[in-house]
């Protein structure tokens, strides 16, 4: 599991680190200090090959015959010339400039070493030794394709069939009470399979009619059930979610990832999701909670400094009424 997290001049980040994580991190800060460049950085230090190689276009919206010029020369802070670091307590990205370009070098306990190596007045990027194992899992602000979502579902009781029943009982405590049962099918007459739910008054519904709030809930646990991934990555983890339900949300996700063994790190703007998982978190043993919080330096706004803190220390933000976003 990922203990600290460091990026050196990085997109808009001149030096951060981050120690003490979590089971379940949650990125906090104001307007444009950096949240999802840390989703982005971690994406560089852990994806797969087409993790990284569709980056440009995972958490920005980019034209789609320009996402390379419009994307990578961008993530170097100051100038293309200047190196970054990225590192973790288990994987390091360290730049170099040559005439042939920019290269990336990472190393991992996790992944196998890659090279990247990025041709910034040409635009071109080129991957080497670049393995496509996936240990990682991302979900943007997006909406995820039912029919994706439906093949994720189909996966879990193969692999697990207790683990149905706990997705079931998931989605019951946090959006719908009514809830009986989940089924994968294709009725007669229509065109693909799709997750039908059965609430016990009328026919079972297919999941496109249901709200925003199931859907990303079942998607959220769907890939943590049949991708089984080390690290899942969430931006904008409260979208969909109602504020009355988040405690619940919170207290299912947080004993799912410790029981799958899967790390979180996931970005939000909203109060309510904060105090959520602070409340969620105090109930639970161990401490699985932390925040990582960005904000610009008073008297330098240039500069944005990370720094993490625990339950507690939300808690008595909470307390005072203390504007954590």
């Amino acid at each position: 599991m990922i203990s600290n997290l460091e990026l050196k001049q990085f997109r808009g980040l001149e030096h951060v680190r981050f120690e003490n994580l979590g089971r379940a991190n949650l990125i906090i800060g104001g307007n444009n200090t950096g949240k999802t460049s840390i989703l982005e950085a971690l994406v560089l230090l852990l994806g797969g090959y087409t993790q990284v190689s569709n980056l440009p276009e995972t958490f920005r919206e980019q034209p789609s015959n320009t996402r390379a010029d419009n994307y990578w020369p961008y993530i170097f802070k100051g100038s293309s010339d200047a190196a970054f670091q990225l590192s973790t307590n288990d994987c390091q990205i360290n730049t170099t400039s040559d005439g042939n370009g920019t290269v990336f070098n990472r190393s991992s306990d996790l992944q196998p070493g890659s090279t990247i190596l990025m041709n910034l007045q040409g635009g071109s990027v080129n991957f080497s030794n670049f393995e496509a194992r996936e240990i990682i899992s991302i979900l943007t602000t997006k909406h995820g394709d039912p029919s994706e979502i439906s093949e994720l579902y189909n996966q879990i009781a193969p692999l697990n069939p207790d683990n149905e029943l706990k997705l079931e009982e998931l989605l019951r405590k946090a959006i719908d009470p009514r809830l009986r049962r989940l089924r994968y099918a294709k009725p007669q007459g229509t065109s693909t399979h799709l997750v039908y739910v059965d609430f016990g008054d009328g026919p079972m519904l297919p999941m496109t009619q249901l709200g925003q709030a199931f859907i990303r809930t079942l998607q959220i646990y769907c890939e943590i059930f049949a991708n089984r991934p080390k690290i899942i990555l969430i931006d904008e983890i409260e979208n969909g979610l109602h504020h009355e339900g988040m405690e619940d949300f919170w207290k299912g996700l947080m004993a799912v990832l410790e029981d799958q063994d899967v790390q979180l790190f996931a970005t939000t703007h909203s109060r309510e999701c904060m105090e959520a998982a602070q409340k969620a978190a105090s109930g639970m043993s161990g401490d699985p909670l932390r925040f990582m919080r960005l904000d610009r330096m008073v008297d330098d706004p240039s500069k944005i400094v990370g720094t993490t803190f625990g339950k507690r220390e939300m808690e008595t933000a909470i307390e005072f009424k203390t504007e954590m976003r």
